[in-house]
């Protein structure tokens, strides 16, 4: 128990660390903290996975200012796992903006995050 809720405040408070990195436009911190949380989410055991989904991505727009600047960083490998949580979240028109929004991304590369 104790190991999963450390997990997930991580999670959380590496969610914060990526909103304030946004706003400072610190690509740097970004790079780390996506890139981490990318990371965990292609681990063969779902508990980093699920962690990652639920106290990282979900979360992302949670600072709806900041969107354009966050969709741009998603990989586009998490968003079919995320926009399950994200519809149970929010209301249709928000998930639609976010829908146009990460209509143009396209898988990341060798060198992404």
């Amino acid at each position: 128990m104790t190991e999963e809720w450390s997990c997930h405040v991580f999670f959380s408070e590496l969610s914060q660390l990526a909103m304030e990195a946004h706003r400072e436009q610190d690509d740097d911190v970004l790079r780390r903290a996506y890139g981490f949380a990318h990371w965990c989410f292609h681990q063969p055991e779902q508990f980093l996975e699920n962690a990652a989904l639920i106290s990282f991505y979900e979360h992302v727009f949670d600072d709806w200012d900041l969107r354009e600047e966050v969709a741009a960083w998603l990989p586009v490998d998490v968003l079919p796992k995320v926009r399950a949580l994200w519809e149970w979240r929010w209301p249709k028109e928000q998930l639609d903006e976010v829908d146009q929004l990460l209509a143009g991304l396209e898988p990341p590369g060798r060198d992404a995050v």
